[in-house]
């Protein structure tokens, strides 16, 4: 059998363990659900076994009892909050808007938001415009989840409605997550409606984000016919490369082996996207599968001439991805990809930061035993820009022991000019001592307003009269 092909395996088995295990801890109860950048808990929350036992819309509204949770029925609860959560419970009929004032009279706390979720999903089960007016009295993290929950059960009964409300909300990172899940969950029921109002959206972002919804629940089911939509009918390179992404990860979640073989046929940039997407979803399980799948594939880059930087991403993917759990393994690996394309100077840039974030001090020591070259320094510039707002004095330090001349002055410079504007004396004073020309340093003063105070005149004598 062949190494690669060998090799290929190995990932695929690994992923697919990776994958299983990961769904296993999901399943259990109490344990979170990490919200990710594509997917946040909102999609999670559908069970998508419904579609075998019946849709959520179909059943009794007082057979969907929810969950209790700690000390929503707790005897510290007043007892008209507890009454309220009681016939919430049992689908008994409650007087929303005035519950709404019994549980906002509670004080502040972990019970009060439980409450307030709790009726918010209620609230939109039964009148989902009524409720998502009510939510304008709330505030910031209350006020997002409780307008989740009602969107959540109303797009079981109406996605399209659910779906255009999220799209007209003020754009944030969270509305987009908002317009992805709805339209992902839209699709569940009714693909072509969903399509069809997803690229129908004229905002790019929102409309990227939405289709990504969609065309990810696609991919769960058919990813092939997903990936083919995708590249003959999103015209929009910026769109089509961003739906790409999430269904190049279903796809890779469903068939790693298939995902692969798909993502190398694709013309250059798609190719990058999809594959990076594809690195990313086994990085999240299994680094070191990602590793020896990013290794396969830079083995058969031809030995002589330019690369795309394509490939530098790719391995930025995978280093940034493992930083994140083991940064020294990662760095360790780091230093045996290639030097052509940058791709090792991207990998240690990525994993400098990602370990900088977990553990400064490992950090710190690791790249200053690096060998003194332009690895080292893009690790070097990575610490001057995460240290530059908290302590412009290291940044000015890690800035000073740059070996690319043109670059260290460049980072210098940047970094006194932030600096100045914090402590005007101490930037001065950090000018005067570097290790800098004096035609530099006397540049650097005029440009940036840190030359030394003019002495002040001798106070004059009777001769000078």
């Amino acid at each position: 059998m062949a190494p690669k092909f060998t090799l290929l395996l190995v990932a695929t088995g690994s992923f697919a363990v990776g994958m299983a295990t990961d769904r296993l801890f999901r399943s259990e109860p109490g344990n979170s659900i990490p919200q990710e950048d594509q997917d946040s808990s909102l999609s999670i929350r559908k069970s998508r076994g419904h579609r075998g036992t019946g849709s959520r819309r179909d059943q009794d509204p007082g057979q969907r009892k929810s969950e209790t949770h700690p000390g929503e029925q707790g005897d510290s609860l007043p007892e008209s909050v507890q009454s309220i959560i009681e016939n919430l419970n049992r689908g008994r009929p409650v007087e929303f808007a005035t519950a709404a004032r019994t549980i906002l009279d509670l004080p502040p706390g972990q019970q009060r938001r439980q409450a307030i979720h709790r009726l918010a999903s209620h609230w939109g089960r039964s009148n989902p415009e009524a409720a998502l007016r009510w939510t304008e009295s709330l505030s910031g993290r209350d006020r997002f989840e409780a307008m989740e929950n009602i969107l959540r059960e109303w797009s079981d009964r109406d996605p399209g409605a659910a779906a255009t409300y999220a799209s007209q909300l003020p754009g944030s990172e969270r509305t987009m997550h908002l317009v992805h899940d709805l339209s992902r969950r839209w699709a569940e029921e009714d693909r072509p409606a969903a399509l069809e109002w997803s690229v129908a959206l004229n905002d790019p972002a929102l409309r990227a984000r939405a289709l990504r919804g969609a065309l990810s629940s696609w991919a769960e089911d058919d990813p092939a016919e997903a990936a083919n939509y995708t590249l003959t009918e999103l015209t929009d390179r910026n769109v089509r490369h961003h739906v790409l992404e999430g269904v190049a990860r279903r796809w890779a979640e469903r068939d790693l082996e298939q995902a692969l073989q798909w993502a190398r046929q694709l013309p250059k940039n798609d190719f990058s996207r999809a594959t990076r997407s594809v690195l990313r979803s086994i990085a999240e399980h299994d680094p070191h599968s990602a590793a020896a799948m990013f290794q396969q594939i830079a083995d058969d880059l031809p030995a002589a001439g330019p690369i795309g930087r394509e490939y530098r991403h790719m391995a930025e993917e995978v280093a940034s991805i493992w930083s994140s759990s083991n940064p020294a393994e990662a760095a360790e690996w780091a230093l045996t990809l290639p030097e052509r394309g940058s791709i090792r100077h991207g990998a240690i840039g990525d994993v400098a930061e990602r370990w900088m974030r977990l553990d400064g001090a490992a950090a710190r020591e690791w790249i200053n035993g690096l060998p003194a070259d332009r690895n080292r320094d893009g690790a070097t510039e990575r610490v001057v820009h995460m240290t530059m707002g908290t302590d412009p004095a290291e940044a000015f330090a890690w800035a000073q022991s740059m070996t690319d001349q043109d670059h260290r002055r460049g980072l210098m410079h940047h970094t006194l000019t932030r600096w100045r504007e914090v402590d005007l004396p101490a930037a001065r004073q950090a000018l005067s001592g570097a290790d800098l020309s004096p035609e530099v340093k006397q540049r650097f003063g005029e440009e940036l307003g840190l030359a030394p105070s003019p002495a002040p005149n001798p106070p004059a004598t009777n001769g000078d009269r």
